[in-house]
């Protein structure tokens, strides 16, 4: 169990909530709710498969809120290669997933296909949200001065004439997902584990040494006197392309993994986040190297 340490971070991006808020996708009527990153609205199974258009790589398919049964990825109508189960995932269209709960998967992109399918395999399964996108590992470990705060923002106190001391509590934790708790994996049957933990988790995280093809993205003018630029935003591999950009500073949710070399669902280690942030600065500190400070709130 890693007790919520901070190792090498993760970034989980939608690729389809990018999509959806530059008007480039609009999914379809009865699949709206579960491609919003919002796992309380636990709804049963629309159809067989939710597609999300490839128009930059996808890495991951994650399944949130869900009941048990068959959930994996293909491309297009094949398989993916390369599969990893990150948690709870078998990638098989013949194996259920070990719980219930949620489930993520990672896998090699593929330039050619068209679009990725996360397939809810059962007929009577109920699932709260399906992710489909990229994933970005920081470079290195953050410096040791990280501070982890457990906001209680949904509780106010007052103090009476007489002294005493009223308290009210709006919310003290995530909503569940359905019958469960959020990122707690359940029994095969379907019960779901209850989520005890209370707060609001935010990591203040800081960054030294960073290499600029890093965190910088190429903005060039594309195909400039017949040469074309191999890599734009939406190909690049640095963080502000695949982060930042996509989800828009702070306006999009994504799934942060404090530690993402750390696959035990035990440790705590994931969270729907956004970026608690007005802007991003780097701070040069040598030659094509930076520093960079990230607020990362959990969000629900």
């Amino acid at each position: 169990m890693a007790r919520q340490n901070v190792g090498t971070p993760r970034f989980y991006i939608d690729s389809g909530l990018y999509q959806q808020s530059i008007g480039a996708w609009t999914p379809n009527d009865d699949q709206k709710s579960l491609v919003q990153l919002n796992p309380t609205n636990v709804v049963g199974k629309p159809n067989n498969d939710i597609i999300i258009p490839r128009i930059s790589p996808i890495r991951y398919v994650a399944f949130l809120g869900h009941s048990g049964g068959s959930y994996y990825p293909l491309f297009d109508d094949t398989d993916v290669d390369g599969f990893t189960e990150v948690v709870n995932m078998n990638g098989s269209q013949e194996t259920d997933e070990d719980y219930s709960g949620f489930s993520i998967g990672i896998f090699s992109d593929r330039e050619d296909a068209t679009g990725v399918k996360g397939v809810i395999g059962n007929e009577d399964s109920t699932i709260g949200a399906v992710s489909i996108g990229n994933y970005y590992d920081m470079p290195h470990s953050p410096d040791l001065n990280l501070k982890l705060t457990t906001e209680y923002d949904g509780v106010k106190t007052i103090q009476t004439k007489g002294g005493a001391t009223l308290s009210n509590a709006s919310y003290t934790k995530p909503a569940d997902w359905g019958d469960s708790g959020a990122w707690q994996l359940g029994s095969v049957d379907g019960q779901g584990a209850s989520n005890l933990r209370s707060g609001r988790r935010v990591w203040d995280l800081s960054f030294s040494y960073l290499n600029d093809s890093d965190i910088m993205p190429n903005l060039g003018v594309q195909n400039y006197e017949d040469e074309a630029i191999t890599e734009d935003i939406l190909s690049g591999t640095d963080f502000f392309s695949q982060v930042i950009n996509r989800t828009m500073g702070g306006h999009l949710p994504f799934i942060f993994q404090p530690d993402g070399a750390n696959a035990d669902p035990k440790a705590d280690g994931f969270a729907i986040c956004r970026f608690d942030m007005k802007s991003f600065t780097y701070d040069q500190v040598a030659n094509n190297v930076y520093n960079v400070k990230l607020k990362i709130r959990e969000v629900w």
